[in-house]
């Protein structure tokens, strides 16, 4: 976070650590010798994905052992099915993070963003190192003890999963996963097994997503998700271009602003500005709600409340 204040926005780690073993050298003292294959491995590796979904750049790279996926496990255990789901959910919110790529362009912001700078006025926010915000909407607070293992594969008998979290001073925050809503400016204390990381999303927020995909440019018109965190009125800004050269430095990109009026309860879809080649012309947008009243049911199988087809003329959908 401290990096990314200093001016450079595209910071990120190798997930799953660079030295996982013990080698010759006096640096090389990692704790793993049986690397994904021991399990308290794959629980660190577990939460370390969950993590690194949540940086401006996501990569899985390192030394000593394998880390692909079939590696942790298969389909239906708990860190092969974490790793895959995370994995999706990063696809899942490329609009959002490729938008905010866009502001980094275009507005030198930065993806990663500490609290303190969102919420100056909160004195609490001013000391707390372990969470940060992705973009201004999304809090991320990663789980950093084992629950499950240590090295050598050693069960943690205790069965406490509880970590807690800090929610600053705002409009409010809802549980990523649940829509649960808080208040803010409290810390609050839950159990967060092995496939859940804190996420809240601020009150005021619009956070658009799309399906999951293999890769980026799979489904091109797929349609977007474009959820809205009532408490208060708001902006976000779609950001589309190319993806796949430097035509955007010539003016080659397209921006749909979104604009959330909380009394009203109504969402205007702007007209599109810009344009590029092989753009989109018609995309549907499904929106859904979500506020004190109307928690999520299933954060990975929303139910939506409207949809529409986008063109390029500004839609206002009431709620």
């Amino acid at each position: 976070v401290n990096f990314c204040a200093s001016g450079e926005p595209y910071w990120t780690v190798d997930i799953g650590a660079f030295f996982v073993k013990r080698g010759q050298q006096w640096f090389w003292q990692g704790e793993y010798q049986n690397g994904c294959e021991d399990l308290g491995y794959r629980e660190l590796y577990t939460r370390w994905i969950q993590y690194g979904a949540f940086l401006p750049m996501f990569r899985s790279h390192g030394t000593d052992t394998p880390r692909e996926i079939w590696r942790f496990g298969e389909k239906g255990t708990m860190f092969y099915d974490t790793i895959e789901k995370f994995i999706r959910l990063r696809y899942r919110l490329m609009p959002y993070i490729y938008s905010l790529a866009g502001m980094v362009n275009l507005r030198d912001y930065t993806f990663m963003r500490a609290l303190s700078a969102e919420f100056e006025s909160d004195n609490k926010t001013h000391s707390i190192d372990h969470q940060f915000m992705f973009g201004s909407s999304v809090m991320v607070c990663p789980v950093t003890k084992p629950m499950y293992y240590n090295a050598n594969s050693e069960k943690i008998e205790d069965d406490d999963k509880n970590w807690s979290v800090y929610l600053p001073e705002c409009e409010g925050w809802f549980d990523f996963w649940s829509g649960e809503y808080y208040e803010g400016g409290k810390e609050i204390t839950k159990e967060y097994p092995i496939d859940i990381m804190p996420l809240f999303v601020r009150g005021g927020s619009i956070v658009p997503m799309t399906e999951c995909m293999q890769y980026t440019a799979e489904k091109p018109d797929a349609p977007y998700e474009i959820r809205i965190y009532a408490g208060a009125d708001c902006e976000f800004t779609i950001y589309e271009d190319e993806g796949d050269n430097y035509n955007y430095e010539n003016g080659g990109y397209s921006m749909i602003k979104l604009s959330w009026n909380d009394k009203n309860k109504t969402l205007t879809v702007h007209s599109r500005e810009g344009k590029f080649a092989g753009m989109t012309e018609r995309r549907e947008f499904k929106f859904v709600l979500i506020d004190k009243d109307k928690p999520v049911a299933d954060s990975e199988n929303m139910v939506y409340d409207k949809s529409v087809i986008y063109g390029s003329d500004e839609v206002t959908v009431t709620f």
